[in-house]
């Protein structure tokens, strides 16, 4: 009967005579089922009844309402049942390992079932489009091994223009040319592809020129090819990305493929893999963890969902939209966040020494209760009888969620002792507190990210870390981590972590730019206790600091300039493209930005009816008030390519607005923006940084 339903294929069967002539099939050509093998209770109930979709209900609501649904509708329960039995029967069948021992330990998937199957059945040439998780799974080694020497051609593509309609524009797939086995892997890959006219365009070009980034100047998608696009991966290759992404000593038949946007890229990945130690290597000294599942913890009461303002850190359970790079009060929920975009931008400049954001999970169990289902970590301290709890030390986060097309990929910063966090963010303790802000300073750089970007990965996760390379800094030590604690130290909550660190050559330390934006007494004003003035404010001097982190990094890892700035403008087109419409007044507040991520900040584009009025203040004919969006006042680009300002240096526009971050309530504030409105070039700026750091190793 089992039969008659699925109607197998025995392939030996049904072409005997081909199999025995040819040995198989010369051409298979198909885009298998992208569909996991799971059981979804919900979806399945939803057919009968559609409030199981439309409310979102619970594992434990849609337990309670089954029965409900299985007593008004006889042929719901039968129905239920076969679903189950089918979907349970089929992963028993997929997961075993005589049927597919390739796929051992893996979640099932169709189209990787398809794989040994086209492998058996032919015996030329087999083309599948499918999903990009057999070269990035770390249990698919086994798979990978019997892939590579059979892979010819490996294009993959990122759904961004929506070529397939149905699927989600972040979602990565490829198209895999295989043939028979060779005795040597060798293959073309191509990665980020947006369209099949790029790869036409790549595989046509004769060489030289910039390689294309992944947009164009005026910010359209870059459907141009290049050459360089296609690297050859022969078997050095895959040793050098299994020493980057693997275990140590995993065999290099089966590394992980990294997405690499061209050839020169390669190059910089070999110098990660150049570095001796990784975060893994201190095996017993730290501690990772994703603290509280927010499901499970509030099954059990530990916390609830609850959207207010907290007395202190041990209370406080941090989300992943409360920090970004660098900075780990970067948004507050609003009083009612339901919704992704219910959040504020915190002004740093206005907020108290002891400042915490609202936070949208509280405390629903006894303090003693909490902490003791708090994680510990792996380590006992000397004179302590028992592991302390992770909150007892300060720790590197990084949002779990891994944007691989987005600005930033790797969004990292320091939270303080006490605060505990949901799952959405990913933490490492350290024994060695001062691994602590070095860790942060190097995830904080465009060559860290342009490491998580490279390895196609959605989820930061203990087995993604410990692959971080930590370089040694000699020299550069104490650069990196005057400049990672000022981004981070906002609060007196990092008063104890500036203290431990303090190096009396942070004094003198100096910006690498005279720009007249940043505070160039900065450093020299730096005290061994923390202070307010001790954390870095205004909007241009925290991007000053995380473009001197860039190049910090890049000379630990033995880049070159032309390295970075390659990395810069092909591998962050969204961050470049921001950057090049984000303004700032002369104090180094931002006045307008295009970022998506800083809504709130600065002027509007366009002025409204809602918007209050500005106050314009002239040094020489007075003051006005009115309405201004930034398209009124932003300095116009003449013929010769100059910016040509619409208000005189000077002026100041005070522009009012309602703050609603702080625990007493909303309050009026005005922002003041004062002329010059420039623009800066973070390119031209990492030239000025590099040349800085280099003279001051040599003269070091």
């Amino acid at each position: 009967m089992v039969a008659q339903q699925q109607r197998f294929m025995h392939w030996e069967l049904e072409f005997a005579d081909l199999f025995k002539a040819r040995g198989g099939f010369d051409v298979i050509l198909g885009n298998p089922p992208w569909i996991k093998v799971e059981w979804s209770e919900q979806s399945l109930l939803s057919d009968f009844d559609p409030r199981f979709a439309i409310r979102k209900l619970s594992a434990k609501q849609t337990a309670d309402q089954r029965d409900a649904v299985f007593a008004a509708q006889l042929a719901a329960r039968a129905d239920y049942l076969a679903e189950c039995v089918a979907c349970e029967g089929m992963g028993q069948f997929l997961n075993a390992w005589q049927n597919y021992p390739l796929l051992k330990g893996q979640q099932s998937n169709l189209y990787k079932c398809f794989l040994p199957l086209v492998w058996r059945v032919g015996a030329g040439v087999q083309a599948l489009l499918h999903p990009e998780g057999v070269y990035d799974d770390p249990k698919g080694g086994g798979l990978r091994a019997e892939l590579y020497p059979r892979l010819a051609a490996h294009y993959q593509f990122a759904n961004e223009r929506l070529l397939f309609a149905e699927v989600d524009n972040h979602t990565r797939y490829s198209i895999n040319v295989y043939g028979q086995r060779k005795a040597q892997p060798k293959f073309i890959t191509a990665a980020s592809l947006l369209d099949p006219i790029t790869l036409k365009r790549s595989l046509e070009h004769a060489g030289g020129g910039q390689v294309p980034s992944m947009k164009t100047d005026q910010g359209k998608w870059e459907l141009a090819g290049h050459a360089s696009r296609l690297i050859e991966v022969d078997a050095a290759m895959l040793a050098t990305f299994a020493q980057l992404y693997d275990e140590p000593g995993a065999p290099w038949v089966q590394a992980r493929l990294p997405a690499v946007h061209s050839r020169e890229l390669v190059s910089v990945l070999e110098k990660f893999a150049k570095v001796p130690r990784r975060l893994g290597d201190l095996q017993g000294d730290y501690y990772t963890t994703v603290c509280f599942d927010e499901t499970y913890a509030q099954r059990d009461g530990t916390i609830r969902r609850g959207t207010g303002f907290v007395d202190s850190p041990a209370d406080f359970v941090l989300s992943g939209p409360h920090f970004y790079v660098g900075n780990p009060l970067n948004k507050t929920p609003r009083a009612v966040c339901d919704t992704n975009k219910a959040y504020d931008q915190l002004d740093l400049e206005a907020l108290p020494n002891d400042y915490l954001p609202r936070s949208n999970y509280q405390r629903e169990c006894a303090t003693d209760v909490y902490l003791a289902r708090t994680p510990r970590v792996s380590w006992v301290e000397a004179g302590e009888k028992e592991a302390k709890p992770v909150t007892a030390y300060y720790r590197t986060i990084s949002r779990r969620g891994l944007s691989i097309s987005g600005e930033r990929t790797l969004l990292s910063a320091i939270a303080p002792k006490g605060v505990c966090h949901i799952d959405g963010v990913f933490s490492v303790a350290s024994k060695d507190q001062t691994v602590i802000p070095q860790l942060a300073g190097l995830w904080a750089s465009v060559p860290f990210d342009f490491f998580i970007k490279s390895s196609g990965k959605g989820d930061f996760r203990n087995s993604l870390a410990e692959t971080m390379v930590m370089p040694e800094m000699a020299g550069l030590a104490s650069a990196l981590l005057v400049r990672t604690l000022s981004l981070n130290a906002l609060t007196s909550s990092y008063g104890e972590l500036w203290e431990a660190s303090w190096d009396d050559a942070f004094c003198d330390d100096q910006w690498s730019n005279p720009d007249p934006r940043l505070p160039q007494d900065f450093f020299t004003k730096l005290t061994p206790e923390w202070q307010r003035s001790c954390a870095l404010r205004s909007d241009y001097a925290r991007r000053q600091a995380l473009v001197e982190i860039d190049v910090l990094a890049a000379q630990a890892l033995g880049l070159t300039l032309d390295e970075l700035l390659t990395i810069y403008r092909v591998q962050f087109p969204v961050m470049r493209q921001y950057e090049r419409d984000t303004w700032y007044d002369a104090r180094g507040r931002i006045v307008f930005t295009a970022s998506k991520g800083l809504v709130g900040v600065g002027l509007p584009r366009k002025s409204g009816k809602k918007d209050a009025a500005c106050k314009l203040i002239f040094s020489d004919t007075g003051s006005d008030i009115r309405r201004l969006g930034w398209e009124d006042i932003m300095p116009k680009r003449a013929d010769d390519g100059t910016l040509q300002p619409k208000v005189p240096d000077g002026t100041v526009i005070q522009r009012p607005t309602i703050d609603d971050t702080q625990p007493s309530g909303p309050v009026e504030r005005t922002i003041q923006y004062v002329a010059p409105f420039t623009l800066a070039d973070r390119e031209a700026d990492y030239r000025v940084a590099w040349a800085h750091f280099a003279k001051e190793q040599d003269n070091g």
